[in-house]
């Protein structure tokens, strides 16, 4: 009797598991593909519109913490330090931010902004931001001039 009740409660485990595991990730009724019957509504647009990626999300923190207090929650080089000569720059600016580089910004992330010929008064983040971190903090500032 009790082999039995073992056997019975192992093998509805083992189909509760598969179950689970079969239909893990799925939405119902979802392929995985695009719906191309149905047309896409205004309010699916800005739901789309609304789910930011997550190393956007991480660039916006990470710029937030350690890059805001100079150049702005904004990125308009308007930060808490009032009179930083020369003024922090400004990523909103397109122009500006058409002439550097993805790799401009890494190494004067990096290394210091002195070190792409701009004010010494960045300091070099270099060891205390990973790779992927940088690109996402990139990737923030990019966003910030709409590009």
């Amino acid at each position: 009797m009790q082999k039995t009740l073992n056997i019975r409660k192992f093998a509805a485990l083992a189909v509760l598991s598969l179950l689970v595991i079969a239909g893990c990730g799925k939405k119902p009724g979802a392929s995985g593909k695009a719906d191309l019957k149905k047309p896409m509504t205004a309010a699916d647009s800005a739901v789309t519109a609304t789910k930011v990626p997550y190393a956007l999300k991480e660039g916006k923190r990470l710029f937030s913490h350690y890059c805001a207090v100079c150049h702005g929650e904004t990125g308009d080089g308007s930060g808490q330090y009032y009179g930083l000569t020369p003024t922090p720059a400004n990523f909103t600016d397109k122009a500006f931010m058409k002439t550097m580089t993805n790799e401009r910004l890494f190494k004067a992330i990096m290394e210091g902004s002195a070190s792409v010929g701009k004010s010494n008064m960045c300091p070099p983040w270099g060891k205390s931001f990973h790779g992927e971190e940088l690109e996402f903090i990139v990737a923030y500032i990019r966003t910030l001039a709409g590009s």
